[in-house]
């Protein structure tokens, strides 16, 4: 087993252990604390989402330095010297959301149990936790550049569990949001500690140096991904700054179910792209446009066969999901067509990942920057506007428009540009055929079972859409693609044959 598959494998479980939690503890967190006791707390990622470019694009960077052919003892440098440079950003992001925490407390957050100045307090607690959990990542980061992904997702896994799950322990004796955030501080004071020392135990120790030589070499780079990373963050984040300005804090709680329940397949198929990152970083820097091609188009038809049964599943059965996450009919009633709605949004979001990353590995951030900025312009505006007039489903709109158009004008500029003559290729074997062979198989899935009737018989359906529509996928994809193969279905149909003989 190659090192990118164990990293795939490993980013899985990540992932895969961080959805469970969410699905398995929100529901305690909403019994235990509340529904507006839960918004707050997922302003908690909202927040986190919108400061991502506050470490200036550096993360990014050193993960792509740390994967390119370059010395050890610049590498050690390099993330000596950003580690410097993250400190002030830290500080200064701490500063800042404890100054506007009274302005966010007054204008987003209006709630009927908690006074403005107790909420006002829960934001700074927030600010210390992001702070922290922002510089951890720079660490990560690093490891994920020298392909440490399988040591970064065991820590995150034991992370996750004492953050999520153990927590349940202090709140449920002493049921306060302050103490949920305060564990999150002391949990995230552990992962940045341990973090640190994992990557600097893979680095030279020989004597670090803080060089402004590294600096200007990937300043341009980095600048180029903190402004990405800005417009990136409020073009995902918007629609929860819009909802919980114009809504009540119960209704920003139920959207915040909605778009957590959406924003799974992105979720699930992000640590493909975070495990390839690195590999076409790596395949660019030795001009190997052969590799680059081939496993371009081999992990784009594999995001898109992994995100269109998600999507269309969780689409098809949103009531019943809802339903038996949160316990409440009502709920999942409440935002069913909003899941439905984001999810169309959401799968060509995945859909345009592979692109995007293909851009930042070759170093071009100019056209993501633009599309990025064009999506502000028109979803702000767009947004209030459907909010104003359509409720809740509104929201919806402007992601779904943005989502669509970036995904066929930059991501077929952005293949056409670095894989000429190779669009139709993705549009057509990476993209569409996954889409349709998926939703084939949902119609026969569907009808087969259409005389069956059980609360719980969507669950059966789901694995079953998903592993023939995955399986029918990966053998098409065989076809066209035989030198670049997931799984040999050739061979393992030959020695099928041969042995039933």
């Amino acid at each position: 087993m190659n090192k990118v598959t164990k990293n795939i494998i490993a980013n899985y479980l990540g992932k895969l252990w961080g959805f469970v939690s969410i699905f398995i503890f929100v529901r305690f967190y909403i019994d235990i604390l509340g529904v507006e006791s839960y918004a707050i707390i997922n302003f908690y990622t909202v927040i986190l989402g919108l400061l991502v470019f506050a470490d200036a694009g550096l993360t990014a960077t050193l993960t792509r330095e740390l994967a390119r052919d370059i010395s050890m003892q610049d590498k050690s440098n390099l993330v000596y010297t950003f580690e410097r440079i993250y400190i002030f950003i830290c500080l200064l992001v701490v500063s800042i959301i404890i100054i506007s925490s009274n302005f966010i407390a007054n204008n987003f957050l209006l709630s009927t149990t908690y006074t403005p100045s107790s909420v006002a307090y829960f934001i700074k607690l927030i600010g210390v936790g992001i702070a922290i959990q922002l510089f951890s990542t720079l660490y990560e980061g690093g490891l994920n550049g020298l392909q440490q992904q399988v040591l970064t997702n065991k820590i995150r896994i034991i992370w996750s569990l004492f953050r999520s799950g153990i927590v349940l322990i202090p709140i449920y004796y002493y049921p306060k949001l302050d103490v949920y955030f305060w564990w999150q501080i002391i949990c995230n004071l552990v992962l940045l500690y341990i973090f640190r020392k994992a990557l600097y135990q893979l680095l030279s120790s020989k004597e670090l140096v803080f060089s402004l030589d590294l600096i200007k070499s990937t300043g341009k780079y980095a600048l180029g991904m903190m402004a990405i990373a800005f417009i990136s963050a409020i073009n995902i984040q918007i629609d929860k700054l819009v909802t919980s300005k114009y809504f009540s804090m119960e209704d920003f709680g139920y959207y915040s179910i909605a778009s957590t329940l959406a924003q799974l397949p992105s979720m699930v198929v992000m640590p493909i792209i975070i495990a390839i990152f690195p590999l076409l970083s790596q395949f660019v820097s030795q001009r190997n446009n052969g590799e680059v091609s081939r496993n371009f188009h081999k992990y784009s038809f594999l995001t898109s066969s992994i995100a269109a049964p998600l999507v269309f599943c969780i689409a098809l059965y949103s009531v019943s999901i809802i339903t038996l996450w949160t316990g409440r009919p009502e709920i999942a009633l409440a935002i069913n067509y909003v899941v439905k709605m984001l999810l169309i949004g959401g799968l060509f979001l995945c859909l345009q990942l592979t692109p995007f990353y293909l851009a930042l590995a070759n170093g071009f951030t100019r056209i993501n920057l633009y599309s990025g900025i064009v999506g502000i312009i028109i979803t702000v505006p767009l947004m209030i506007f459907s909010i104003q007039n359509y409720g809740m489903i509104g929201v919806t709109f402007p992601w779904i428009f943005i989502n669509v158009t970036t995904f066929f004008v930059v991501g077929i500029f952005i293949v056409n540009k670095f894989l000429p003559k190779q669009v139709y290729n993705w549009l057509v074997w990476d993209v569409s055929i996954p889409v349709v062979v998926t939703l084939l198989v949902i119609f026969v899935v569907e009808f087969s079972f259409k005389a069956l009737s059980n609360d719980y018989l969507f669950i059966f359906k789901s694995i079953i859409i998903g592993l023939i529509s995955i399986i029918l996928n990966l053998y098409i994809n065989s076809k066209k693609y035989p030198n670049s193969l997931f799984l040999k279905f050739v061979s393992i149909l030959k020695k099928v044959k041969g042995n039933s003989k």
